[in-house]
């Protein structure tokens, strides 16, 4: 179940100002706090019921700051400072729901928390189970018939986890998706995930399942080759590469036609 209005804002009072950047940025495009339960973990989130009936987008942002200090550090709110996904969420001219991550816009973390669910454990089968069963029960109360997820960076990972196993799913959008993790930190030389699940590993989903990839060829956080795994089992026209665009760069800025090209193609 979920709390709606003042769980956020009793929550940020006089405390970090992240939270209170997000709900204030929500707030003036329309967008609600929500607390709601997955698993083991509550989940911050932006809602707002507008546009077509029937349909809900579900956005989920990327993995945000889960080092310091050149990855020698975990940090201890691992919330990114500035939102891709929530800023894609006060753009789009439908029904939205952000979920946010596990003991992510916390002010004080939960017993529960740990670094390991924003570091090697930040895409494991209980992150996935959590924002699943919380997604769920929104989308099981407000009676939505079709869902697209939504999902930035290390967001477009948990976003193919979650597609196959959410209800009235009809749709994923992957914007710059890590979707082969593993690939991802040999090509970095970074520490490997252990206890997260790989998308490329996983069963394909569901050939009925409309997917989009949206790819930045100067993308050098997530480039085309830490995906080529994940890719060479898509259909190539479900492959959007976009030439003047990184990691970042400029998809908010696009979203509106990307959303509205994607709406059409999700009606036929």
């Amino acid at each position: 179940m979920y709390l709606i209005g003042a769980v956020l804002a009793a929550t940020t009072a006089g405390c970090s100002s992240t939270p209170e950047r997000y709900a204030r940025l929500a707030g003036s495009h329309g967008l609600q706090p929500l607390l709601l339960q997955g698993t083991q973990f509550q989940h911050h989130a932006f809602a707002a019921v507008r546009g077509p009936p029937g349909l809900l987008v579900l956005l989920i942002d990327g993995d945000g700051l889960p080092w310091i200090g050149g990855g020698r550090f975990i940090a201890a709110d691992p919330t990114p400072r500035v939102s891709l996904a929530l800023q894609l969420a006060v753009a789009t001219p439908a029904s939205v729901l952000y979920l946010g991550r596990p003991c992510y816009l916390e002010v004080r973390l939960p017993p529960e928390c740990s670094g390991a669910l924003w570091t090697s454990e930040r895409y494991s089968r209980e992150v996935v189970a959590s924002m699943s069963a919380a997604a769920a029960t929104y989308i099981t109360e407000h009676h939505f018939e079709q869902v697209l997820i939504v999902g930035w960076s290390g967001g477009g990972t948990l976003a193919a986890l979650m597609a196959a196993g959410l209800p009235h799913v009809s749709g994923l959008v992957s914007i710059a998706g890590n979707l082969d993790p593993d690939t991802w930190a040999r090509l970095h030389e970074y520490l490997p995930l252990q206890g997260s699940l790989n998308p490329s590993l996983e069963p394909p989903l569901p050939a009925d399942l409309k997917q989009w990839y949206l790819v930045g060829e100067r993308d050098k956080n997530v480039p085309v080759a830490a995906t080529a795994r994940y890719f060479a089992r898509v259909p190539q026209d479900r492959v959007w590469v976009y030439p003047r665009f990184d990691h970042n760069c400029c998809w908010v800025q696009a979203w509106p036609s990307i959303f509205a090209r994607i709406s059409a193609q999700l009606q036929r």
